[in-house]
């Protein structure tokens, strides 16, 4: 049941097919906002007003976009009600279950696959699409919600991964690869061979997909295998570099050797990351549906937490039970960010758990494994603990320490009653 934001010019939509949505969007209450809007800077700068306002962030579909007559936005499009939803499980009972399927068989082909979404090429190429400026300082219109795919040059090594896309014209981006990144991997093994890289963009697919895309996960393999093993059902895919056959938006080109500046962008941790060389990308197609949301994610806001720390808490705890730790559930505070402090409950915490989450994820700053973390305020206070630190390396320098509690040592007496 929608329960409104007055004052908000909000509509409540009926379902999640009225909005062209898939069925896993009626996990969560939906909106639109159908009064005209400019998409620089104004439509995530009314969303971020509304959250303010009423402490909620909301997931609107903008129905009439000033620059792109006929084209809708889909605002926070990735709540953790409508992953789990379209994972199929719960939030009592997804860490185990995700646990289990990650080291289960891919499926077979379903010869009851459903035909694919028919797209229509956008003659205009990127100027077709309601691509958002989301913060005043951003260099401009960046794609932030869509799905880089990209392969080695003999087709293996498919990889999934969200890659900030600065738009400059019909046919030109930059892309920034994070050296980190697999897929910056991959455009090196293309470039060695004296080719850029062909990679296909696409939004508006299975929102599952998108949790395998923020996963950092081995690169040897196919990230579609891992997607399947998730959902329990192959991933129907087409084209190369592929794509899900029931994605919505679809951009098809080729990363360059070549660089040019890109940024400022307003990044995660809610400052903007300076200006700096990142790839051409060279586009050759898009494609859209007609009727269809264009999905976007303001950097920092909680559908892009969201994500992260939903890979996080999965990832944490397929890794921790493989090494036989009994955990009931792993925990990353979107108030950190997502990603830099983890609760690790477990009725037996030990250094050695502490020592294994801190090396499996290099990026967190503290980590504490306890019996009571639901209030970890209140664990720290009453429990007693041991300590790990190491170094905490940010681009390749030190910057302090990291932090590791294992709250071993239980309190005295017993809990009041109230």
């Amino acid at each position: 049941m929608n329960h409104g934001f007055p004052g908000s010019g909000l509509t409540p939509a009926t379902d999640a097919a009225a909005l062209a949505l898939p069925g896993c969007y009626d996990a969560v209450d939906l909106y639109t906002y159908d009064r005209r809007i400019s998409s620089r800077v104004e439509v995530a700068r009314t969303l971020a007003g509304i959250e303010k306002e009423h402490g909620a962030r909301p997931t609107v579909v903008f129905t009439d976009i000033a620059e792109r007559s006929g084209a809708r936005v889909l605002c926070h499009p990735y709540p953790r009600e409508v992953l789990l939803a379209a994972l199929g499980t719960t939030e009592e009972k997804h860490l185990p279950e995700m646990s289990r399927r990650l080291t289960g068989r891919v499926p077979s082909p379903d010869a009851g696959a459903r035909l694919p979404i028919a797209r229509q090429e956008l003659p205009g190429l990127l100027d077709d699409l309601p691509i958002l400026q989301h913060r005043p300082g951003d260099a401009g219109p960046y794609i932030t919600a869509g799905v880089g795919v990209t392969t080695r040059p003999d087709g293996s090594g498919v990889n999934m991964g969200f890659y900030r896309t600065l738009v400059l014209g019909p046919d030109e981006a930059r892309i920034f690869l994070d050296p980190r990144t697999d897929g910056h991997r991959n455009l090196l093994a293309w470039l060695e061979t004296g080719r850029p890289m062909p990679i296909s963009l696409f939004l508006g697919s299975d929102p599952a997909l998108t949790v395998v895309a923020a996963s950092r996960l081995p690169a040897e393999g196919d990230d579609y295998e891992i997607a399947a093993r998730l959902l329990g059902r192959p991933v129907d895919v087409g084209g190369f570099p592929p794509v899900p056959d029931h994605a919505t938006h679809v951009i098809t080109g080729f990363v360059e050797e070549r660089d040019a500046v890109e940024g400022p962008f307003g990044e995660f941790k809610g400052y903007y990351a300076e200006a700096r060389r990142s790839n051409v990308l060279t586009v050759t197609g898009a494609s859209a549906t007609p009727g269809a949301p264009w999905p976007t994610i303001v950097a920092g806001a909680r559908s892009g937490l969201t994500l992260m720390s939903f890979q996080n808490e999965y990832l944490m705890f397929a890794h921790l039970q493989s090494l036989g730790y009994q955990i009931r559930s792993v925990h990353y505070s979107i108030r950190a960010r997502g990603e830099f402090v983890a609760y690790i409950e477990t009725d037996e915490p030990s250094q050695e758990l502490v020592r294994e989450a801190m090396a499996f994820d290099v990026r967190s700053k503290v980590v504490i494994c306890g019996p009571e973390l639901a209030n970890p305020g209140q664990a720290l206070a009453t429990y007693g603990f041991t300590t790990r630190t190491e170094p905490y390396y940010r681009k390749g320098r030190v910057e302090g320490e990291r932090i590791g509690l294992a709250l071993v040592i239980p309190p005295d007496g017993w809990p009041t009653e109230y």
